[in-house]
């Protein structure tokens, strides 16, 4: 089985529909972003965004099914929409139903880097920045029981003031591609160069994702971590090769069937939660001791919403970019 063809099923483009504005990205304010994503009266456009919008209203745990239908039947063409989504940097949409990564929760909190190493921008020792990401499982499984890839987007704002205008950064994480039955999100590490897994049932579908795909970035399987490295410097930069994410080891854990269910309630019971950040340039093996721990992504807040699940948006880096 061709690797490429499984890991550009995944880990690789959420799409959207229609663009925030045709203006230049010129930033955001992590206060910009939170309204977005938490906003009770969001502007519904259609007669399908109004009818999902419903469940969160009634407080339902929306469920979007992740198959061929619902990833082919939808305009613009996908090689169209994939090559302007690593284009586009904007940190949100109008509307922005993603097709792979279409269940998350939303975790906001702080960046902070506390350890020494050689690397640039806000991997520097002293790094402090706010924080918005998205827990997510990389196609439909969201029980226990089932086989889940477990993913973990990350928008850092280069700033710890909530109004300032920045430009973000954003990194993406997953554990095995084709999922496993590791019983809970936090109990697995994730980095920018999954493990593969295997599913005979997920090849026909990754061969026609794969043949779209391939044409928006020549490697969908790693995501490089260059823009985290660029923030704040102006000269040459030096960048992880390899990231790492895991819930520290000390978390009081649940056993909620549902990831997200899983998480909300660990959020409460822990008052947040703490994920490591761990780099390396000599190994993409998760279980290998080639990684160095320089800091923690401090979560205060985690929460189900519209706007985190249809609007939200991490710019995809190229691997070349």
């Amino acid at each position: 089985m061709n690797k490429i063809f499984i890991t550009t099923i995944i880990f690789t483009l959420p799409w959207s529909l229609q663009a925030q504005n045709t203006n230049p990205y010129k930033g955001s304010s992590f206060q910009e972003v939170l309204g977005v994503i938490t906003n009770p009266s969001p502007v519904l456009k259609s007669q399908k965004e109004i009818e999902e919008f419903a469940a969160y209203q009634k407080g339902e745990l929306p469920y979007y099914p992740v198959n061929a239908l619902t990833v082919f039947s939808t305009n613009p063409a996908l090689t169209k929409d994939a090559q302007r989504t690593v284009s586009e940097k904007f940190d949100y949409y109008d509307y922005l139903p993603k097709k792979l990564h279409a269940n998350g929760v939303c975790l906001v909190g702080q960046w902070k880097i506390d350890k020494a190493s050689s690397y640039s921008g806000y991997f520097k020792k002293g790094s402090r920045g706010l924080f918005i990401g998205r827990a997510s499982v990389t196609m439909g499984n969201v029980l226990q029981g089932s086989k889940r890839g477990f993913g973990f987007a990350g928008k850092l704002f280069p700033t710890t003031n909530e109004t300032e205008i920045v430009k973000t950064a954003s990194f993406f994480a997953v554990d095995v591609l084709l999922g496993t039955k590791t019983d809970r999100f936090l109990e697995t590490s994730m980095t920018n160069q999954p493990e593969t897994g295997f599913s005979l049932s997920a090849l026909g579908l990754g061969l026609r994702i794969a043949s779209a795909l391939k044409k928006a970035d020549e490697d969908p399987s790693f995501r490089p971590v260059t823009p985290i490295s660029r923030l704040g410097e102006a000269g040459i930069v030096k960048t992880p090769h390899w990231i790492k994410v895991s819930a520290v080891s000390n978390l009081i854990k649940n056993n909620e069937k549902d990831f997200r269910n899983e998480l909300m309630k660990a959020s409460r019971d822990n008052q947040g939660l703490t994920f490591d950040i761990a780099v390396s340039d000599r190994t993409s093996d998760r279980t290998s001791s080639d990684w160095e721990k320089i800091g923690q992504i401090k979560i205060s807040k985690a929460f189900i919403s519209y706007g985190c699940d249809r609007q939200l948006h991490f710019a995809h880096p190229r691997l070349k970019d």
